[in-house]
């Protein structure tokens, strides 16, 4: 999981944990290694690998029997789909776009899932990572968003990616976990006693 080994991610944890003794809002952190499968577009691709090989096959031998052609394109097909199916070339087959929208779209079930109507006065807080489509994203509840803007989240996330792109995973994500505590803090304090109704630690999926 992104290079985090046992010790990382308890360091993590209790991070998080520290955050949620500095505001009344509560995180969750979600890292997905990848955010679809994307089973059918090596299939697409393959598949026109082999029709425009096959037509040019044709083409340009003219008398090639309509028995290889077809022979030709099934071959191609069989083994352009093995090789794209393979992770690092199964997901450069997707478009940036598609990659983004699934990512996106999975970072959502997952704050409905883990945080959404979780805490008292729906104060909680989704730090999302899906490694393959390399896509971070913070989500937050109606309570939080109504007092901090969306543009305040986006320097934690560069500085994220910057972390990231350095190879510190665990650094990565305990300063996201303490910048965002640090910018809530100041709108929702802590409030002794209030139930822990997040989790404090990283789902995987």
């Amino acid at each position: 999981m992104m290079g985090l080994n046992d010790a990382d991610r308890a360091r993590v944890e209790a991070a998080v944990k520290a955050a949620e003794t500095r505001t009344a809002a509560q995180f969750a952190l979600v890292v997905a290694h990848a955010s679809d499968d994307y089973a059918l577009y090596p299939i697409l691709w393959s598949a026109l690998i082999a029709l425009i090989v096959g037509d040019l096959a044709a083409l340009i031998w003219s008398d090639l029997a309509a028995l290889w052609v077809v022979v030709i394109e099934a071959v191609l097909f069989i083994a352009a789909d093995l090789i794209l199916h393979l992770k690092p070339l199964r997901f450069r087959c997707v478009p940036a776009r598609v990659r983004k929208s699934h990512a996106a779209r999975l970072a959502r079930l997952e704050f409905a899932a883990l945080v959404h109507d979780r805490t008292p006065g729906d104060v909680g807080l989704l730090l999302f990572v899906s490694e393959a489509e390399r896509h971070v994203e913070i989500l937050v509840d109606r309570g939080i968003a109504a007092k901090i803007p969306e543009t305040a989240w986006q320097q934690i996330v560069a500085d994220f990616v910057a972390a990231i792109k350095a190879g510190r995973v665990a650094e990565a994500l305990i300063g996201a976990v303490d910048a965002g505590a640090a910018l809530l803090a100041t709108h929702f304090p802590p409030q002794p006693g209030a139930p822990n109704t997040i989790p404090d630690r990283v789902t995987e999926i």
